[in-house]
Order: C-alpha cells, then structure tokens, then sequence
C-alpha cells in the first residue's frame, strides 16, 4: 500500500475510532440512571461501586475519543499544510497523545471484552448497554465488534509507534 493510502487509512480509522468512543461516552452521560441499571445487571461489582463507574466511565470514554479526534485532526492539518509547502510550526508531540488516548481506548475494549467473555460464561442473556438506545444481547455481535475496534485501536497504536507520530518521509513531527 502506498504511504498516502496508508496514511488516509489511518486518519479515517483514526477519527472513527474517536467518533465511537465520544458517540458512547455522550450516550451514556446523557442517560446515566440507564447505564448504571446496564452496569448493575453485569452483578460484576458491589453496589456502592456502580454509581462510581457509571459516573467515570462516559467520561472516560468522551475524553479520550475527543483527544484521539483532535489529535488526527491536528495530523492532517499538518499533512495539509506540508503539502502546500507552508511551514508548519507545532510545539508538543501529537503523536504521543494520539498514543496514549490508543493505549487506554485499547485498555477499554479489553476491559469490555473480559466483561463480555464472562458474563457469556456466566449463561447471562442481558442487554450488553453498549449503545444504552439500542438493545442488543451480549454474545457473538459485541464480542465481535470490541474484538474488531480493539483490532483497529491496536493497529493504529503499532503505526503511531512505527512512525513516531511522524509519517514516513516527513520532516514535520506533531
């Protein structure tokens, strides 16, 4: 695949993954009371510890989509400008914060993963509260999507990391 094939690919991965994770952490902060039921049905954690997570989580998860967004947006202002031969003037390394919003985006669908794994071995037929204004069961098409954006946070995470925040070729480090 050619760098600016790979490099669009990336940014469009890049702000969908975000846009999931802001989409989900709004969903759920304008429905709290709903993803703390969706929370407790998992009778994975004591009560006094539902609220807490139900109060985090949403944010959690808007937080890190919106810097992931802001972080690719920022990528491809600078590509933009590069490419126009305008000179880019930056200070503070984008790439490292697109990393660490991966790495804890990766952190959480591994945590939805595990809790989706058990309560399927635990035989519970629960709506997972993964959308809170759709319902679907927890089972084979959540495990499959966590599985397939985890999947796409990783391989983000690995080019990030490959390239330095930096595409190949470039001279502008964001």
């Amino acid at each position: 695949m050619s760098a600016s094939v790979t490099r669009f690919c990336s940014l469009g991965l890049g702000l969908a993954l975000g846009g999931v994770f802001v989409y989900a952490g709004v969903q759920k902060h304008l429905a709290p009371y709903e993803f703390a039921e969706a929370v407790q049905v998992y009778q994975l954690l004591p009560p006094a510890l539902v609220g807490l997570t139900a109060a985090v989580f949403p944010w959690l998860e808007l937080i890190t989509g919106a810097f992931l967004v802001i972080g690719f947006l920022l990528k491809a202002k600078a590509h933009l400008a590069s490419g126009f031969g305008l000179p880019v003037a930056m200070t503070g390394n984008g790439g490292l914060t697109r990393r660490s919003c991966l790495l804890l985006i990766m952190l959480q669908l591994g945590l939805f993963l595990l809790v989706i794994l058990i309560t399927m071995a635990r035989g519970l037929k629960i709506d997972c509260g993964c959308g809170l204004f759709t319902e679907r069961q927890v089972g084979p098409g959540a495990l499959l999507e966590d599985a397939l954006l985890l999947g796409a946070a990783g391989w983000l995470y690995w080019r990030e990391g490959r390239t330095g925040g930096r595409e190949e070729g470039s001279l502008i480090s964001i």
